[in-house]
């Protein structure tokens, strides 16, 4: 009767403690977007795509410069074959098509350097935000915090809005 007793009380127990438990979830990606480092990574990057997206239009007008060239050339030789020689058809081809090919690896470096770019801003911030959410979590006792963009379902009558706690912590 003792060992039921003794069970069937660690089982209550176990029981009240796991109803116990908190659980509290935030919006990250409003946080995050209303945090100073945010917009200042925004700044910083909008104006490197921009330079990126600069030296692309410049390759793409030369691009487009030696196409024109290349077709009015075209249509010269069909009309006088001697002023425009296969070699150098051959060539202007050639350099059409390097041209392309650079334009092409230039796009892929960009988009690479832009994608390291914003990790690398974008790192500290993310980093922030845990570190506040971690604190904010602790103090409060809570087991889990979920992002509640990232769920499938949160019970909000069980689960708890810390974004504003968060965000208060992050001093915003």
């Amino acid at each position: 009767m003792k060992k039921l007793f003794l069970v069937l009380a660690a089982f209550i127990s176990l029981t009240i403690n796991a109803n116990a438990q908190k659980f509290g979830h935030i919006v990250a990606q409003e946080i995050i977007e209303t945090m100073p480092d945010y917009k200042n990574a925004q700044t910083q990057l909008e104006a490197e795509s921009k330079k990126a997206e600069t030296q692309y239009q410049a390759m793409a007008t030369e691009y487009q410069n030696k196409v024109q060239a290349y077709q009015e050339n075209v249509q010269l030789a069909d009309a006088a074959p001697e002023k425009w020689s296969a070699a150098i058809r051959a060539d202007k081809e050639q350099e059409i098509m390097q041209l392309q090919e650079r334009i092409q690896r230039f796009q892929e470096n960009a988009q690479q350097s832009l994608q390291q770019k914003r990790t690398e801003l974008m790192n500290p911030i993310v980093e922030k935000l845990d570190a506040a959410v971690k604190k904010v979590a602790t103090a409060g006792g809570y087991v889990y915090v979920m992002d509640k963009n990232t769920v499938l379902f949160i019970n909000e009558t069980i689960s708890v809005d810390l974004t504003a706690e968060v965000k208060k912590e992050l001093g915003m």
